[in-house]
């Protein structure tokens, strides 16, 4: 990802913050301006819980049951309702609904010398010269995932418009680094990034956690696994997590010779005592129909037939 795409990716969404009227295109385009939406190209259902998303969002926290895992193959982040998010080419881009505050997060490569105080200096020159007024602040080491990372804080103006945020880099490996920008509108509201969206921002970073792209693919031995409903693949995470859960492991399946697929829900069953939800899984060489227990929990492999982009990022929940 480079920090032109990103930048221009960002610029726009951050543009819909600013914009009420527009509405979000899939991909980034010049125009319109888009607004965020839940992505529609992998549907999977959703609570219907009406439980309310506390103040702050912390891994720990019951609200947390509450969230989506947005995923990349090199990393992916947990969010929380009511934020909404979407993945667009490499990158995540989180927002709220008032459009107060905009997050979003991408992977590059990196040369593992570089100071990471440089990376976030040459991600805010691309906003600088598209007609950003930045001015810098403190930084401060951070701890991501248990790899060390840097934010700096922000104040912004652009098109007349006053942020604050802060924008962090992090390392967890020599060749890849995560840029991440959060930045919430303060001309109707001086104190909203100190007094809330500040919180939320760091309980974000909280959630990230790395994937070993390096790792060897598990692939299963047994034929029928995720084939047949009596050997499902079973993701765990229950009513809440489970969706996101299904799509992070389905988004890390590759076809036999690493092609990306298309998948899409066709329906649950019952199945003994959980419930199977059944995925029609498409793709350079692949047409196959797969089951998933959102229910119970081992870990997660690839089905005959199929890759993966190392390490499925799921641990038991």
């Amino acid at each position: 990802m480079k920090p032109s795409l990103l930048v221009f990716a960002l610029l726009l969404f951050i543009l819909s913050a600013c914009n009420v009227s527009g509405t979000l295109q899939p991909s980034v385009t010049p125009s319109p301006i888009p607004t965020l939406k839940e992505p529609t190209t992998t549907p999977i259902p959703t609570p219907t819980s009406t439980a309310t998303l506390a103040a702050t969002l912390t891994p720990e926290t019951e609200s947390n049951q509450l969230a989506r895992l947005a995923v990349l193959d090199d990393f992916i982040v947990s969010v929380p309702f009511p934020l909404l998010y979407q993945v667009n080419r490499d990158i995540i881009l989180i927002g709220d609904e008032e459009k107060t505050l905009t997050m979003s997060f991408s992977g590059d490569g990196y040369d593992g010398v570089k100071p990471l105080a440089d990376v976030i200096d040459s991600y805010l020159a691309g906003l600088e010269k598209r007609g950003w007024q930045l001015t810098r602040g403190d930084s401060e080491d951070v701890q991501i995932d248990g790899s060390s990372g840097l934010t700096v804080n922000l104040t912004a103006l652009y098109n007349n418009i006053t942020f604050a945020g802060q924008a962090v880099a992090v390392s967890p490996r020599k060749d890849f680094v995560l840029f991440g920008l959060g930045l919430s509108k303060t001309d109707t509201d001086p104190n909203s990034w100190k007094d809330k969206n500040q919180d939320i921002f760091a309980d974000m970073l909280a959630t990230i956690k790395f994937t070993n792209t390096n790792a060897e693919c598990p692939v299963a031995t047994d034929k029928a696994y995720g084939y047949k409903e009596e050997n499902p693949i079973k993701i765990g995470g229950g009513d809440f997590t489970g969706p996101s859960r299904e799509r992070a492991y389905l988004d890390h399946l590759r076809g036999p010779n690493n092609g990306q697929l298309s998948y899409e829900r066709q329906g649950s069953k019952d199945s003994g005592n959980t419930i199977l939800d059944i995925y029609q899984i498409k793709g350079p060489g692949v047409n196959a129909i797969l089951y998933i227990d959102e229910y119970n929990y081992s870990e997660p492999q690839a089905p005959v037939g199929f890759t993966c982009t190392g390490a499925f990022p799921l641990s038991a929940p």
